[in-house]
């Protein structure tokens, strides 16, 4: 239904000018919400704008509707028309209408009161009231003001996705530019997904403008000042070269990217530089010919980048985009990187080994009891924490919401309300009479449970059934009583100063034969906007939607979301074919229920993956645990971490914990691997330059404004924080008790 991608703009008045009249204030409201309204209107941009309703659309609504009102009204409605047909109600109606006949405006009501004696159009105005639902809005001269008068409301549906940054970017400039039209001392206000989409975005790309050259320029400092040779920055420099290549592979499978999956490529900072690190410091400093360094380090760059990709492959199976575009950027890149640090690394390093034959032998480990039972208590300790951490679904905690949003819609609900969130139910068909059929059924079953506040089109523009119905209950009613309330109000309208036959074009337009209710009237009629806010017809009927398949027809009606409405919202979905309900609450559910099932899938997958290649690749107990020793670490660390910090995990925590688990893993295997061929000086230290430009690439990103991006960043600190020493003291003490 496009409910995504609706734009509100709220215009108010300057609360800081008390000075200005009433009537100043509504006219400037009112040329603003023009002269905006009208440009919005004709930009291709926007596929519906509501501002303001034709003029005289009241009476033009009337006229068009009056034909129809036996095919509208309800048997409540008839109850509350027998309730006026006694002689004390003819006596109390007839009597308002000759007073007001008699009044300065009756002249031009005259051949109104003559043909709706009993106001039965008061009961087709009421119906209108149903579009409204609890929105707080008061009409004047077709605009849309607030109950105090100092606002006006202005809403438009984008033909653009708000959810896609780039398309945000286009709407927000073409609602800046109608903006102009505003009169001074006016103000707006924009809400909907359009400011969320805009935050966000942006504040990913001001992140990462800071953060990419400030994660870059520590790692060239840093190994700078550890190597103090710039061979080693060209080294370093090397991964880099993957990226626009992995970015190109990217592009090929996905249109568009997220602004969040392309953050990610600061991720690749720490992972891809590994390999090359290891391959340099192998070259230069440990003894033996080429060849045979390079045959003795390519196990465990295999081994490290086939568990790596090996995690990131696992993503690819998520059921979120952005999730699998990070995995199609870390595959690529990470692969690359690795390809070319084996092409290119080579060719850079020095041969000086700084370590003689004898002493690249790292000296017997002692066997500590101290670290394996430091390592226990820290085990022991996740062990307890991880049960009392709660996961949150809720996504707001990811998004980044300004000062300005809140308070904007803080603003917008104190003004136009509801006070609540809504729930919408979708009732679809092939064909409208078949959608309004159904939407009928809902909006019955919401009233049968006295449930209020409802927007639904129902009232006002019935499926057939329910106007055959209508007519029958109609033509039974009249049937029996025309012809009494005919002599009584020819009577009492005598008595009451009218002439005789005064009434008789009501009567006559009772003895008509009612005419069912086209929609089209409705919707080419004044209130087209407002229809077509809560209908979407097929690409054949010349509304091309995005939301829709370009097949069914979709009714929308709109409820509070709240606990005790819920239940029955449930059950509507059950009770009546092809009908939806999407609100706040079930979706905040089946996200949840839907990413826990898939984070829980994929974490499980990726576990059991890395536990597989293990064996694989050692066939016994005890190295396999060595290298997940720090694996163990990394997730003890991080739930302990979470439980200090707030009890919460979110989907951002269990999604970084899969990449660390394919980032720690490596540490052990380089160690466990080294430990096997007895070298071990080397590798110690290139683990530690690994963990190091890993946690400086994740680490800056604690330094983000954008919570995803800040959780991904203290995430990875914690992990790799405790990955790293595990991989250096607890890996070679299992091994060296194995041995």
């Amino acid at each position: 239904m496009g409910l995504v991608n609706r734009v509100f703009i709220s215009l108010e008045i300057d609360p800081s000018q008390t000075t200005v009249s009433k009537n100043e204030v509504e006219q400037a409201l009112k040329t603003s919400a023009g002269q905006v309204g009208s440009a919005l209107a004709e930009n291709s941009v926007f596929r519906e704008v509501l501002y303001q309703l034709p003029s005289g659309y009241e009476w033009k609504l009337l006229d068009q509707l009056w034909t129809h009102l036996p095919a509208l009204l309800t048997e409540e409605d008839l109850d509350r028309i027998q309730s006026q047909l006694t002689a004390d109600g003819l006596n109390q109606a007839l009597a308002e209408d000759f007073a007001l006949l008699n009044s300065p405006a009756g002249f031009p009501l005259k051949e109104q009161i003559r043909g709706d004696p009993l106001g039965l159009s008061r009961l087709l105005i009421k119906r209108l009231s149903s579009l409204r639902g609890e929105f707080t809005a008061q009409i004047r001269d077709g605009f849309f003001f607030s109950q105090d008068g100092r606002s006006c409301l202005i809403w438009a549906e984008s033909a653009l996705p708000l959810t896609d940054s780039k398309a945000a970017e286009q709407v927000q400039s073409e609602v800046q530019k109608a903006l102009k039209g505003l009169v001074h001392g006016v103000s707006a206000r924009i809400i909907g997904a359009l400011p969320h989409t805009l935050a966000n975005a942006r504040t990913v790309q001001k992140d990462l403008r800071k953060l990419l050259p400030l994660a870059t320029l520590t790692l060239f400092v840093f190994f700078f000042l550890i190597f103090r040779n710039p061979r080693a920055l060209l080294v370093v420099g090397i991964p880099f070269m993957a990226a626009p290549a992995a970015i190109a592979v990217l592009r090929l499978f996905y249109d568009r990217v997220s602004a969040i999956a392309l953050g990610f490529g600061i991720v690749l900072l720490g992972i891809a530089v590994d390999s090359a690190i290891h391959i340099y410091l192998a070259l230069s400093r440990n003894p033996g010919g080429k060849d045979a360094v390079l045959k003795g380090i390519k196990r465990p760059v295999i081994l490290s980048t086939a568990t790596t990709l090996g995690v990131f492959v696992v993503l690819l199976f998520s059921e979120v985009p952005s999730h699998r575009q990070m995995a199609t950027l870390a595959i690529t890149g990470v692969f690359l990187a690795v390809v070319l640090a084996w092409m290119l690394v080579p060719t850079l390093a020095i041969r000086k080994p700084v370590i003689s034959k004898g002493e690249h032998l790292k000296p017997g480990i002692r066997y500590s009891t101290a670290k394996l039972i430091l390592w226990g208590l820290l085990l022991a300790a996740a062990a307890l924490a991880w049960p009392r951490l709660h996961y949150n679904g809720n996504f707001q905690t990811l998004d980044m919401v300004t000062p300005k949003i809140k308070a904007d819609e803080a603003h917008f609900r104190a003004t136009w309300g509801p006070v609540g969130d809504d729930a919408f139910i979708l009732a679809s068909g092939k064909t409208l009479s078949q959608a309004l059929d159904r939407n009928d059924r809902v909006y019955e079953e919401l009233q049968r449970h006295s449930i209020s506040g409802l927007r639904s089109m129902s009232p006002i523009l019935p499926g057939p059934c329910l106007q055959e119905q209508n007519i029958s209950n109609w033509n039974t009613f009249w049937g029996k009583r025309r012809a009494g309330v005919e002599k009584k109000i020819d009577r009492i309208g005598t008595e009451l100063g009218f002439v005789s036959g005064a009434f008789s074009p009501f009567f006559e337009w009772l003895s008509a034969e009612p005419v069912i209710l086209d929609p089209s009237v409705l919707i080419s009629g004044p209130l087209s906007p407002l229809i077509y806010s809560m209908l979407r017809l097929p690409d054949e009927h010349g509304t091309k939607n995005q939301d829709n398949n370009g097949h069914e027809i979709l009714i929308t009606t709109i409820a509070p979301d709240t606990p005790d409405t819920w239940p029955v919202l449930k059950k509507l979905q059950e009770q009546i074919p092809e009908v939806a309900v999407l609100s706040n609450s079930k979706w905040r559910s089946n996200i949840e229920t839907l990413v826990r099932h898939d984070v829980t899938r994929l974490s499980i997958a990726a576990g059991i993956l890395i536990v597989c290649l293990m064996w694989f690749f050692f066939r016994r107990p005890m190295p396999v645990l060595a290298a997940l020793a720090p694996v163990l670490s990394a997730l003890s660390s991080m739930a302990i971490f979470n439980y200090l910090c707030n009890k919460d995990i979110n989907l951002m925590h269990i999604l970084i914990g899969i990449m660390v688990i394919g980032i720690s893993v490596d540490y052990g295997i380089f160690v466990v691997c080294a430990f096997q061929r007895a070298i071990s000086k080397t590798t110690f230290f290139a683990v530690s330059m690994c963990a190091v430009s890993t946690l400086s690439g994740f680490g800056v990103l604690t330094l983000a404004e954008h919570p995803a991006l800040h959780t991904l960043g203290a995430t990875v600190l914690v992990g790799i924080g405790a990955a790293w020493p595990t991989a250096l003291w607890v890996t070679p003490i299992i091994l060296k008790g194995y041995k």
